[in-house]
Order: structure tokens, then C-alpha cells, then sequence
């Protein structure tokens, strides 16, 4: 996508602008196994940032699971494991080891790559709330030909920033959504439980005759 092509080349120049060779490199991504090694120290005990983050993303996977659930007809689970996990995480090592070893050597940026930085981290941002605005409005039915090109944006932008001011200025908090959340998810786990040999003679009754 645009957005891994731009992380690649903001990579790339900082590369050039730091002046890392190789072997500082390596040694410095050395220091990610740290990282797991030290997971249980991330994961516990559960603190407030850690409660944060746990129900935002659970919020997050309603429309990440919609997302995903859009091409991954005929993947194998490894091969769903190498797209979603294994592959865009090559990338992220590579941004955070140069990171660190910037920061590590004290080298200052200039304005070039600070400000390529910023470009970067805005398309980012944009990318997921254009993802996530096609989704609920197409399960919404309010999409561009129902609501015409004025009337889509002013719909979503008064949407979108509604729900920051009831955020902002209400007792509306994430984990009262990521509950909500899990709730959904209890519910559709016991309906599919219940339904398991409804749902199983389905699927051996559709499929195709050899």
C-alpha cells in the first residue's frame, strides 16, 4: 500500500541521514528479542495503561475483523498469520531499531527528515479513519450515492466528532466500549454454540459435489 511504500522510504532516508552501517544496525534490532524475553514485565501487573490499551483494541477489532474479513476467503491460517502478522512486522523492527539507535547516538535530525516523519504519521492516521469510515458507512447505508458528496462529509464529520466531544466531555469512556465489545462477542460465541449442528449441516450441504 501508499502508506508501507512512504514507511519504507522514511526508513530508507534515515538510514542515510543517521549513517548506520550495517553491524551498529544489526546490533542495534538485537536488542527486540529483549522484548520478548521481557514480556512477562509488559504484561503484568495489569495497570491502568495496560487496562487502556486492552479494551481500545478490543473496541479496534470490530472493524479490523470486517477489514480482514474481506479477503481472507480461501487463506490458510499460516498464510493469514504471515499477512497480518509476520510480514508488516518487518517493516516496524526495522522503523524502531533505526529509531533507537538514533536516539542511542544522540544524532539530531534535520528539518527534512522531521517533518517527512510527521507526513508519514499523518497519512497513517488517515488511512485507518478512511478505512474505518467506509466500513460503518457502507453497514450503515450512508454512503456517497444515498447522502451525495456534501451531505456524506458533513454526515461523518458531525458523527466523528461528536463522538470525540462525548468523549471528551462526558463519562463516555473506552473501556465502557471495549466491554461492550467482549459482550457482543459472548453473544455471537453462544448463538454460534447453540446453532453448532444447524450451522454444521449448512456448511456440508453447501459444499460443492466432487
Amino acid at each position: 500500500s501508499v502508506f508501507w511504500d512512504q514507511l519504507m522510504g522514511l526508513i530508507g532516508l534515515l538510514w542515510f541521514v543517521s549513517g548506520i552501517g550495517p553491524g551498529p544496525f544489526l546490533a542495534s534490532a538485537a536488542n527486540l528479542l529483549g522484548y520478548f524475553e521481557h514480556l512477562n514485565r509488559f504484561t503484568s501487573p495489569i495497570s491502568d495503561y495496560h487496562a487502556f490499551y486492552l479494551f481500545w483494541w478490543f473496541a479496534w477489532s470490530i472493524m479490523i475483523g470486517q477489514f480482514v474479513a474481506r479477503f481472507v476467503s480461501g487463506l490458510k491460517v499460516w498464510q493469514l498469520l504471515l499477512a497480518l502478522l509476520i510480514l508488516p512486522s518487518i517493516p516496524i523492527a526495522l522503523w524502531f531499531s533505526l529509531l533507537f539507535y538514533i536516539y542511542n547516538s544522540a544524532i539530531t535530525l534535520g528539518v527534512l527528515p522531521r517533518l517527512c516523519m510527521v507526513i508519514v504519521g499523518v497519512i497513517f492516521v488517515t488511512n485507518s479513519l478512511d478505512s474505518l469510515i467506509r466500513l460503518y458507512s457502507e453497514n450503515l447505508n450512508m454512503t456517497v450515492a444515498r447522502l451525495t458528496g456534501p451531505g456524506y462529509i458533513a454526515t461523518h464529520w458531525t458523527m466523528i466528532f461528536g463522538l470525540i466531544l462525548l468523549y471528551q466531555f462526558t463519562p463516555l469512556k473506552i473501556e465502557w466500549i471495549g466491554l461492550v465489545v467482549i459482550g457482543i462477542y459472548c453473544c455471537i460465541y453462544a448463538l454460534t454454540f447453540r446453532r453448532r449442528a444447524l450451522l454444521k449441516t449448512s456448511s456440508v450441504e453447501r459444499a460443492p459435489i466432487r
